[in-house]
């Protein structure tokens, strides 16, 4: 690491910043049965523009009935702002770098790490997916040459590719007619993965009559990319343009909203919802130039790494809402402990959070994140970012200033020594420590092979 990152990140004892529940989750028994174990995850979901999480828009009215059955976590971390590597860190409980610093055109999950769908299936789970999205496949597409995600899957449906949440609901009911109990399923929605363009038969309920570029009309935010990132055509952007790009965001979200009310209906009506473990989470978020950028893939504020993350335990046992920080890896490990399959897992990096669905706190302080240049960790409240590139430090208050515009960052912040000794570990612990500048040139690698297949821009 170069010397400033150094002297910034002095390891000192370990504070722990203690902050309050909402409602308290309470155990109740579980059923006699094995649930079934559902994940649903919504691609590029950012967490405050759900009602549930405060967004002052309607967006998403069954989600948000659907939270009251289930416990909220406020404050989820995603361990990456992009597909790849956040669902490998989802699926595995492993930290990103172990996928950044795979091979060229390794985008899939490693064979020495198993997936929950494997560990499901030995224990006598029927393993089902259905995936619409481009780089979590089970054969290659153009954005992920190599695949990868389907060890583990008696069915890896994606037929969807690239499709809406219509296509994932009616691919997933007829999957569901004959699966044997219990399963594992796993839904990867596009909706509201750019372009923002609900389908045509949608009444748009937030998206009104706009006058400006095609591109914008079209919920294309491409070409903004290529002017930052590209030495594009310089683009004129208005307050006016971003606005419409977010209304048509909100209506994508709006209309995945009704779809996933669909699905919990088809589920009902063949009897599989009450005896179902349902994760509802997303793999990142997006930016609308709240730090200079659109899209995903480059960074890790709360706009990119942030997000929903509910889970409603069989018959809706536990409720309520958990304020502390926690993160996508503690997903896995939390299944399997709800289970009662913990086993001996020791590539797990995440940790179980089961005693905050009853009621306590989760059994870690701070949450992580790695994307491109930048490493970060945080507590709920104070996250510290590190622009290993640039060898300096953010700090934001993500209580009052959830956009994180006031950099509060300096030497003698009563904060700083606190996250910092937290940040140096973990980058002690997941093996980047020893040459930071080998694990940014892996980042930056996988970041132009991401531009080179057409993802990014």
């Amino acid at each position: 690491m170069k010397a400033l990152a150094l002297r910034l990140f002095v390891v000192i004892g370990l504070g722990i910043l203690a902050t309050g529940c909402g409602r308290a989750p309470g155990k109740t028994p579980a059923p006699t049965s094995k649930p079934n174990v559902i994940i649903v995850l919504v691609d590029t979901l950012r967490a405050d523009h759900m009602g549930s999480y405060e967004y002052d828009r309607p967006t998403t009215p069954f989600l948000d009935q659907f939270a009251t059955e289930s416990v909220v976590f406020d404050r989820a971390r995603s361990q990456a702002g992009c597909t790849f590597p956040s669902v490998n860190s989802l699926l595995t409980s492993r930290y990103p770098f172990d996928f950044i610093r795979q091979g060229e055109g390794q985008m899939g999950i490693p064979d020495e790490y198993p997936s929950i769908a494997e560990i499901l299936k030995t224990r006598g789970y029927t393993t089902v997916a259905v995936s619409a999205s481009p780089i979590v496949r089970a054969t290659p597409s153009k954005e992920n040459p190599n695949a990868g995600f389907d060890r583990g899957f008696d069915v890896f449906d994606e037929k969807c590719l690239w499709g809406n949440a219509k296509c994932i609901n009616k691919r997933a009911a007829r999957l569901l007619r004959d699966v044997q109990e219990p399963f594992f399923l796993y839904l990867h929605y596009m909706d509201p993965h750019g372009h923002y363009s609900p389908p045509a038969e949608y009444a748009k309920q937030f998206a009104t009559e706009y006058e400006g570029y095609d591109f914008i009309a079209e919920g294309d935010h491409n070409p903004i990319a290529e002017m930052l990132y590209n030495d594009g055509p310089e683009i004129e952007i208005s307050d006016r343009d971003i606005q419409h790009l977010l209304d048509l965001y909100d209506d994508e979200i709006r209309y995945f909203d009704g779809q996933f009310e669909l699905l919990v209906d088809q589920l009902r009506n063949q009897g599989l919802f009450e005896n179902s473990l349902i994760v509802l989470t997303s793999d990142h978020g997006e930016e609308f130039l709240e730090h200079g950028h659109v899209g995903h893939c480059r960074g890790v504020w709360d706009t990119l790494t942030r997000v929903p993350l509910m889970v409603r335990l069989p018959g809706a046992s536990a409720t309520g809402r958990v304020e502390e920080a926690v993160q996508l890896v503690d997903v896995v490990p939390t299944i399997l402990n709800t289970l009662g399959a913990d086993g001996d897992f020791p590539t797990f990096e995440g940790a179980t959070l089961v005693p905050a669905l009853e009621g306590g706190p989760p059994s870690r302080t701070y949450a992580f994140a790695d994307q491109s240049r930048y490493r970060a960790t945080d507590d709920g409240r104070w996250q510290l970012i590190l622009d290993g590139v640039e060898s300096t430090a953010t700090l934001y208050d993500l209580h009052s200033d959830p956009l994180q515009q006031t950099d509060l960052f300096t030497g003698s912040h009563p904060e700083v020594d606190r996250l910092s000794a937290a940040l140096n570990q973990w980058l002690r612990d997941t093996g980047q420590w020893v040459n930071f500048d080998q694990a940014l040139a892996a980042s930056k690698a996988k970041e132009e092979e991401l531009k080179a297949l057409g993802y990014l821009r």
